[in-house]
């Protein structure tokens, strides 16, 4: 199996045993198990478990983002973009059965000393919140709130909508939100 073959394979067997069991309860051995790797191979990509969590994230994070592009690219006007943001997510809790964002998941699960892993974890949500920011500011909306209070009511309804919706098994906060959202724009 080629290098990078085999680096692919163990990220993405360390990325469906983070996303279903947890970071904590994903042990290194487990991994080298699934993957059906040498120890070695292992620690030749990745020095530390940390290492592997980070590469995880950040495919996750270029999944995520490249998922809400591709989800976004058929429509043209800013406000129908940002009504589908909630459409886009009930999406992606229906196709992970709920299982909640993993990006948070995970800064919930490390200590505050993962600072490596934290910072990846604060500039995906920033990231997402700049892009609603730019849509946001494309659309004329009602004057009760600035561009960046109606960015950080979507933001944050999106976020509690996705958080509530793996608690409750049901894409029924984001529907609310996108109501919400609808009337302010």
């Amino acid at each position: 199996m080629k290098e990078s073959a085999v680096k692919d394979r163990i990220v993405a067997v360390a990325s469906r045993l983070f996303y279903q069991q947890g970071y904590n309860l994903t042990g290194i051995n487990q991994i080298i198990d699934e993957a059906e790797i040498a120890r070695a191979s292992l620690y030749n990509h990745f020095d530390s478990k940390t290492a592997l969590l980070l590469a995880y994230l950040e495919r996750a994070e270029r999944n995520w983002f490249a998922q809400l592009e591709a989800f976004l690219a058929p429509i043209a006007d800013p406000k129908q973009k940002l009504l589908a943001l909630f459409d886009q997510r009930v999406k992606r809790q229906q196709e992970s059965g709920f299982g909640g964002c993993q990006f948070i998941k995970i800064s919930a699960e490390v200590s505050r000393d993962e600072t490596d892993v934290l910072e990846l974890v604060k500039a995906q949500k920033q990231r997402f919140k700049d892009f609603i920011g730019q849509l946001v500011q494309q659309v004329d909306h009602s004057a009760v709130l600035t561009d960046e209070q109606l960015t950080d009511l979507i933001f944050l309804l999106l976020e509690g909508g996705a958080v509530n919706g793996s608690i409750a098994k049901n894409s029924s906060s984001l529907h609310n939100g996108k109501t919400i959202v609808e009337k302010f724009l």
